[in-house]
């Protein structure tokens, strides 16, 4: 499930430049609410944080409980 979400993850990561270019206040264009704000800054922070977890596994010479690595492919 975890790759799964992580798959589907860069889409969102890639639809966030646009927000970025266009949906903030460095561009004159209209702005996100508060609502979808939070949603997309929640969604990216718990996605670094899952992956921040994962790595520090590897380096502490564990092998990662979630991610089968060896079938990983994006």
């Amino acid at each position: 499930m975890s790759t799964r979400i992580l798959k589907s993850t860069i889409s969102v990561m890639e639809a966030f430049n646009k927000v970025r270019n266009d949906q903030s206040f460095a561009n004159d264009n209209p702005v996100l609410n508060y609502s979808e704000s939070v949603l997309i800054f929640n969604s990216v922070t718990s996605t670094i944080k899952f992956i921040e977890t994962v790595e520090n596994k590897i380096e502490k010479n564990k092998e990662p409980e979630i991610v089968d690595w060896e079938n990983w492919s994006i």
